[in-house]
């Protein structure tokens, strides 16, 4: 199950099998309030949408410009049936390159804190204390890119 595509979600079909997604996880799932999933960034971040060979949506991943040099990772989902074949660390990977490719030096974002040793295997370095978002525990964490 490793035939899969990355693709940034530039039209409107893709942009929407990526909300599905991140509904299907965070509010489904993990419950997360339905009217604070979608924010006031969405239009200005660039959004992943990972597909099998069939195009069948299996996650996604934004990113948004903080300044000249660093982006904010955002809204990284796998579906639960996708989870365990590495599919995460191929949309951080593919969000890294973009970032790259368009000059950005640094990323930042908010881990759950279970998530926090997926994170460290790319790079990533917890950089605060645990904070509390959509009810569930963060850490802020940094990576060079």
């Amino acid at each position: 199950m490793k035939n899969i595509q990355v693709k940034v979600a530039e039209s409107d079909a893709l942009y929407q099998q990526c909300l599905s997604i991140r509904f299907t996880v965070f509010v489904e799932e993990q419950n997360v309030p339905r009217e604070i999933e979608v924010d006031r960034y969405e239009n200005t971040c660039v959004h992943f949408l990972l597909t099998d060979d069939a195009d069948t949506p299996l996650g996604t991943v934004r990113y948004r410009t903080i300044d000249d040099e660093l982006i904010k990772v955002e809204r990284m989902a796998v579906l639960k049936e996708a989870r365990g074949h590495g599919y995460g660390y191929d949309l951080m990977n593919a969000v890294h390159e973009h970032a790259r490719a368009a000059g950005y030096k640094k990323a930042k974002l908010g881990g759950q804190v279970q998530a926090i040793p997926f994170y460290e295997k790319l790079g990533y370095v917890v950089d605060s204390d645990i904070f509390d978002d959509a009810g569930i525990p963060h850490k802020y964490m940094v990576k060079d890119l």
